[in-house]
C-alpha cells in the first residue's frame, strides 16, 4: 500500500476537525455555511457593494489576494 503524501493527510485531519465541530452532522454544517454566505451577502449590501469604487476593489482585491486594498 502507497503512504498517503503530507497534503493528503492534512486534509484528512483537517475534514475530521470540521467535522467533530458540527458533531458529524452534514446537515449542521450546511446551516452554518449558508449562515456565513447570507451575512457577508447582507454585509455587501449594507457597504453599498453596487458602487462602482467596490466593484473596482472586488476585482483589484481578486487579482492579487495578498494585497490589501481599501476604498474609501
Amino acid at each position: 500500500m502507497i503512504k498517503d503524501s503530507p497534503i493528503v493527510e492534512d486534509i484528512r485531519r483537517i475534514r475530521n476537525k470540521i467535522s467533530k465541530k458540527f458533531d458529524h452532522d452534514i446537515d449542521r454544517y450546511i446551516a452554518y455555511l449558508q449562515s456565513k454566505a447570507s451575512s457577508r451577502q447582507a454585509k455587501k449590501a449594507a457597504q453599498g457593494s453596487n458602487s462602482s469604487e467596490n466593484r473596482v476593489a472586488d476585482i483589484e482585491n481578486q487579482e492579487q489576494p495578498h494585497k490589501e486594498i481599501r476604498v474609501n
